[in-house]
């Protein structure tokens, strides 16, 4: 893990193509934007980061002259409805592919499984992102800022500064919300003092109190967990992300239960979704927040409890492992999967 994190650290610099005292305009001006329009889009099952650090991104773009939109990569989840709503920012489109050729701008992502249909015949403008790097090829792109904060809206919030340039109050209102979503409101384990400032900022740029910020995020966390409406399968794929790793495809889902009583209920419920969703050269994961302090890992596809195993340790029955401590998707069950899948393929 301490190598994960040491690895993740030195891309912030390998891979970040600005910084403080270099002129980032300059650099936008370097970039082929060609005549159409440059598309800037989160991952697929957007969640409220991802959404918002495009719709910012993409506004920053434009107040510099380039032909930019925000677009989504599917519905929002009820979190993002609930903040756009509350918060008075509007959502753009689904697109629900590009065409060869066309040119895009990526946040919140690196995975090509995580980005829009035909990214990979895309030509790749930016890359906008604060997760360890996936397998999208950063070399060949020409603008790429990844680095290990609580939130792609506060890589924005700094560009925006980088160019000398405030938010316009749409764009603020989508950056405060995505740093309180991915922060948890500055309470999520993996939050920097960046995130911070960003918050701060932010909300004073719009007049908001510490008070009335956190009233917000009390929403946002109801909603984030809010499944009135929505098929199992539909739960499951709110916030997923799919990955590519040494050969083997895999999902991560990850969602919240917290009424002790139907606890075990819920989690047979999602393991049936996750098989009914789950196809044949693929291994499905479900990350499930409870009540209690720890979490369950579901699991289902083939050699799927092999990896979890490794990963997770012995199953508390079939399908479900469980964590004694909280765990982060992006920092710990995703780099355990990949080093249980690498064990898996070396013992193999």
């Amino acid at each position: 893990m301490k190598l994960i994190i040491a690895l993740l650290v030195s891309s912030s610099i390998l891979l970040s193509c600005s910084g403080p005292g270099t002129d980032f305009r300059t650099r936008m001006e370097a970039l082929d934007w060609g005549s159409d329009t440059c598309y800037v889009t989160g991952h697929k099952a957007p969640d409220v980061d991802a959404v918002c650090s495009a719709i910012a991104y993409a506004d920053l773009m434009q107040s510099l002259g380039y032909s930019c939109s925000a677009r989504l990569c599917g519905p929002v989840n009820n979190e993002t409805a609930f903040v756009s709503k509350t918060l008075g920012f509007k959502l753009p489109p689904v697109l629900e592919a590009v065409e060869p050729g066309a040119r895009i701008i990526l946040t919140d992502h690196s995975e090509y499984a995580q980005s829009v249909t035909g990214a990979r015949q895309a030509r790749i403008l930016q890359l906008i992102d604060h997760h360890i790097p996936g397998d999208i090829d950063t070399c060949s792109i020409p603008f790429v800022r990844v680095s290990p904060v609580g939130s792609a809206c506060t890589l924005v919030w700094e560009l925006y500064g980088e160019a000398g340039l405030e938010p316009s109050e749409q764009s603020a209102k989508a950056l405060l919300a995505g740093v309180m979503s991915d922060t948890k409101n500055l309470n999520k384990k993996g939050t920097t003092k960046r995130d911070s400032l960003a918050w701060t900022a932010l909300s004073r740029q719009l007049g908001m109190s510490p008070e009335q910020v956190f009233i917000i995020s009390l929403g946002m966390a109801e909603a984030s967990r809010s499944y009135e409406g929505m098929s199992d399968e539909e739960i499951y794929l709110s916030d997923c992300k799919s990955y590519q790793y040494e050969g083997r495809s895999f999902r991560v889902g990850s969602v919240d239960w917290l009424d002790p009583a139907t606890e075990s209920a819920f989690l047979d419920r999602m393991l049936a979704a996750m098989e009914s969703l789950c196809g044949a050269d693929e291994l499905l994961f479900a990350k499930v927040d409870v009540a209690t302090e720890g979490c369950y890992i579901l699991y289902c596809g083939y050699g799927a409890e092999d990896v979890a195993r490794r990963a997770f340790g012995q199953p508390k029955r079939k399908g479900v492992c469980y964590s004694p401590s909280p765990l982060n998707r992006k920092a710990h069950v995703v780099p355990l999967l990949q080093k249980a899948i690498a064990e898996g393929n070396v013992n193999s």
